[in-house]
C-alpha cells in the first residue's frame, strides 16, 4: 500500500525535545504583530551593526567588516552559532557568515577582509527587510597590496543584498558584480562561512559527491564516500552543502547555483565554503547570483537538498526486509506534495539487480520534519543503493522532478563505497556529475575575425618568458600583443591577469597563444566563449611546459581543436634532437637555416589523439614537435617546446630556445596560424 503522511501526522513521534521546543516557542506570536524589521544599532562592543530580525531569524551584520554576519540566531533554538567564532578578528578565530573572498587571494590577506562597505536600507518591513551593501575592488593577486593586479578583478563593483521576509524561516543573499572600465570581469568569488552549532564543535559538514555523501566531522565514518574528510570536493553532484549537529538535531543548509560553482570546500568541520568559476560581468551586463541559507531542526543528517525540500533518509536492512524512512523539511520554494519513488539497487558486486519500493507521499512541508516510510522483502547482502526520483507538486499544479542517490553500507564488511579492499580507491557505485551549463553572453551579429591588423593575445604560464615568445611576436611587423599572465594550472591564491571574455575584444584578435597554460585558467566558460571565434577562423598556437597537454574539460567542444591526447606528467628527461621537417616546403620553414638543428633537454611524451586529422610537420627524436591541424578555415599549431634544461647539463646539445632560428620559426608559426603567411 502506498505510504501517505500528512504534516500533522508526521509530527507524531518526533523527538520529545523537538516537540517541547516547538510548543515552548509560538511562531509568529511576536512576528505576526511586528513583522520583519532592520535597524542600525551599537553592539556590546560599541561597534556599529545592522540588526535584521523576523519571527524566525535574528542576525547582525558588520558594515565595517565586509558586512559579514557576526551574530546569527534561529529563533526556535535560541542558539547563536556565530558568536563563539570571534568573527570580528580574522586572525583570532576568523568566524562569521557570508565572508566575501576571492580565490585568487590568500584568505588571511584578502583585500575585502576589513573593508568598510557602503550600505543602504532599502526595505524595512513589515513584510520584508532588506539591506544593500556595495564596494569597489582593486583586484590584487595573491594578497592585498601584493603589487600584482589582475584586470579580471580590478575596477569592479560588488553589490550584495541580504533579505528577510515575514513567515520565511530562511534568508536570501544576492550578489552582483559589474565592470567599471568596460572590460570583462571574471572573479573567482569565494563564499566563506564559519559557525559552531555546538560550543564543543561537535559538528559535521556534508557534501554530495559522485561517490556518495562525503563528510568532515565526528560522524564522518557514517558516510560512504571514500576517502572521507576531504576538504576539496571537485566531483560534487548537486549545489548544496550542509552543516549538521546530530546530537542537537540542528543545522544549516546552503543552496547555491550548481552551474557556476567550481569547488565545494571545507576547512575542517567548522566551515562551509565554495567558490565560483563562471561569474562573468560584461559592459552593461552585470552578473547576478543568489544563495539561500536554511536553518534546520529535527534532522540528524542531510541526504539531499534543493529549492523545494531538504531530506534525510534512514534505511534499515535486516531479517530479509528493507525499510526506508524519509524525513523531509521545507526549503525556500513552496511544495504542495512530494512523492518519493525509490529504486533499490542490490548485488552490487555482481550484475546489479533492482527492487521498486512503494512510493512515499508527503503532503505539505514545514520547518519540522514530516516523515513517511516504505518497506519490502529483500534477502541479499549489503551494500545497497537507493536511487530516488522525487516528484514535487507545486501549489500552481505544475511539477518538478529531482533525482539523486544514497549509498548504504549496512552490514557490508567494507564500510565505504569502494570496489574492494584492493580496489585502489575505485568506487563500487558512482552517481552522475552533470556538466556545468552556465549562461553565455549573446554573440553579436556580424562579428568576424579582424584580419586588417595583426593582434594577438597570449595566455602565458610560467616559463613563457624564458622561451622568448613575447619578443618573437612583437617583432612581427605591425603586430600588437596583449598578455594574460598566470601560473598555468589555476592554483589557489593566484589567477589569470587578463583575457578577452567579451566577444568584441576577442574577435579583434587574430591569434590566441597559449603557453604552458591549461584551459582551467580561462575556465569552462572561457572555453565556450572561444568557440564562435575558433569557428570563424581564429588562429590558435599552443606551446609546451610543465602543465601543457595534460588537461581537457569533460565533454567540451573545444577539445576538438587540440590535436594531442592529454596525459598527466608527460614531461620526460631527454635529450631529443629536432629532426628535419617532414614537409620542407611548408611556409613556416621558409628561409630558415635548418642545417644545425637544436635539442630539447626535456620533451613531451605526447601523441596525437586517435583519428586526429592533424599532421606532424617536425619531430624531436620520434616525438611530435610541430603539429598542424585544420578545422574548416581554422588553423591550430602545436609546438611541444618547453623551457626546461641548460647546456651545462647537456654539453654540446644547445637548447631550442638558444637556437638563432627559434624566434623566426615561432614568428612564422604564429603568422601561419593567423593566416598571414601563405
Amino acid at each position: 500500500m502506498m505510504g501517505h503522511v500528512t504534516r500533522q501526522a508526521a509530527r507524531i513521534g518526533q523527538a520529545l525535545w523537538l516537540l517541547a521546543l516547538v510548543a515552548a516557542w509560538a511562531p509568529g506570536a511576536r512576528g505576526a504583530e511586528e513583522g520583519v524589521h532592520v535597524s542600525v544599532i551599537t553592539d556590546e562592543d560599541d561597534d556599529e551593526a545592522i540588526l535584521m530580525e523576523s519571527e524566525w531569524i535574528s542576525l547582525h551584520l558588520l558594515p565595517w567588516r565586509q558586512a559579514l554576519i557576526n551574530r546569527f540566531v534561529f529563533t526556535p533554538t535560541g542558539n547563536d552559532i556565530v558568536e563563539p567564532t570571534n568573527a570580528k578578528f580574522r586572525m583570532m578565530g576568523g568566524g562569521g557568515l557570508l565572508m566575501d573572498c576571492f580565490w585568487e587571494q590568500d584568505w588571511r590577506f584578502q583585500e575585502l577582509a576589513y573593508k568598510s562597505y557602503k550600505y543602504q536600507i532599502t526595505k524595512n518591513g513589515p513584510e520584508e527587510a532588506q539591506v544593500v551593501f556595495e564596494t569597489d575592488t582593486v583586484g590584487w593577486l595573491g594578497a592585498d597590496n601584493s603589487g600584482v593586479i589582475s584586470k579580471l578583478l580590478s575596477n569592479m563593483t560588488m553589490r550584495r543584498t541580504v533579505t528577510l521576509k515575514r513567515g520565511q524561516p530562511f534568508f536570501r543573499f544576492d550578489f552582483e558584480f559589474s565592470t567599471n572600465d568596460g572590460q570583462a570581469k571574471r572573479p573567482s568569488f569565494w563564499i566563506h562561512n564559519v559557525s559552531y552549532i555546538s560550543r564543543d564543535v561537535n559538528d559535521t559538514m556534508i557534501r554530495p559527491t559522485s561517490r556518495g555523501l562525503n563528510a568532515i566531522g565526528p560522524d564522518a565514518a557514517d558516510y560512504p564516500a571514500w576517502p572521507q574528510g576531504e576538504n576539496y570536493i571537485h566531483d560534487y553532484t548537486h549545489g548544496w552543502s550542509a552543516h549538521i549537529n546530530r546530537e542537537r538535531r540542528e543545522g544549516l543548509v546552503y543552496l547555491m547555483d550548481y552551474d557556476y560553482v567550481d569547488t565545494l570546500y571545507n576547512c575542517g568541520n567548522t566551515t562551509i565554503e565554495w567558490w565560483y568559476d563562471s561569474i562573468l560581468a560584461l559592459k552593461g551586463k552585470p552578473w547576478r547570483g543568489r544563495i539561500y541559507i536554511l536553518p534546520t531542526i529535527g534532522l540528524g543528517h542531510v541526504d539531499h537538498a534543493n529549492e523545494h525540500f531538504v531530506c534525510e533518509m534512514l534505511p534499515r536492512h535486516e531479517d530479509g526486509r528493507v525499510t526506508l524512512e524519509y524525513r523531509v523539511t521545507a526549503s525556500y520554494e513552496a511544495a504542495a506534495r512530494v512523492t518519493f519513488k525509490t529504486d533499490v539497487e542490490y548485488d552490487l558486486h555482481q550484475t546489479p539487480r533492482h527492487l521498486e519500493l512503494e512510493p512515499v507521499v508527503i503532503d505539505g512541508l514545514a520547518v519540522q520534519p514530516a516523515s513517511g516510510r516504505a518497506e519490502a522483502a529483500l534477502a541479499c547482502d549489503d551494500p545497497l543503493v537507493f536511487n530516488v526520483t522525487a516528484l514535487v507538486e507545486l501549489p500552481d499544479g505544475t511539477a518538478r522532478k529531482y533525482e539523486y542517490g544514497k549509498y548504504f553500507v549496512g552490514n557490508a564488511k567494507l564500510k565505504v563505497n569502494e570496489a574492494g579492499l584492493f580496489g585502489e580507491g575505485k568506487p563500487l557505485k558512482t552517481f552522475p556529475v552533470k556538466i556545468h551549463r552556465p549562461d553565455l553572453p549573446e554573440l553579436p551579429a556580424g562579428l568576424a575575425v579582424n584580419r586588417k591588423a595583426f593582434n594577438a593575445f597570449g595566455v602565458f604560464g610560467v616559463g613563457s618568458y624564458r622561451l622568448g615568445l613575447a619578443e618573437a611576436v612583437q617583432a612581427i611587423p605591425n603586430a600588437k600583443l596583449e598578455i594574460g599572465y598566470c601560473v598555468g594550472n589555476d592554483p589557489a591564491q593566484n589567477g589569470l591577469g587578463d583575457f578577452p571574455y567579451d566577444y568584441e575584444r576577442l574577435f579583434n584578435q587574430r591569434v590566441l597563444l597559449i603557453s604552458n597554460a591549461q584551459d582551467r585558467e580561462i575556465r569552462r566558460i572561457g572555453a565556450s566563449i572561444l568557440l564562435p571565434w575558433l569557428k570563424a577562423g581564429g588562429g590558435l598556437v599552443v606551446t609546451g611546459g610543465l602543465f601543457s597537454f595534460a588537461f581537457e574539460f569533460p565533454e567540451h567542444e573545444i577539445n576538438a581543436y587540440y590535436p594531442l591526447a592529454p596525459a598527466a606528467n608527460n614531461v620526460t628527461r631527454g635529450p631529443l634532437q629536432l629532426q628535419p621537417p617532414e614537409r620542407k616546403d611548408h611556409p613556416i620553414f621558409r628561409d630558415l637555416d635548418l642545417s644545425q638543428l637544436p635539442w630539447l633537454h626535456f620533451y613531451h611524451d605526447a601523441a596525437l589523439k586517435p583519428g586526429s586529422p592533424a599532421t606532424v610537420l617536425m619531430k624531436a627524436g620520434d616525438k611530435p614537435f610541430i603539429i598542424e591541424q585544420r578545422t574548416g578555415d581554422q588553423i591550430t599549431m602545436v609546438v611541444t617546446v618547453n623551457p626546461f634544461g641548460c647546456e651545462a647539463d647537456f654539453p654540446g646539445k644547445p637548447h631550442v630556445r638558444e637556437w638563432k632560428e627559434w624566434p623566426r620559426l615561432y614568428q612564422n608559426i604564429v603568422r601561419y596560424a593567423g593566416q598571414d603567411l601563405k
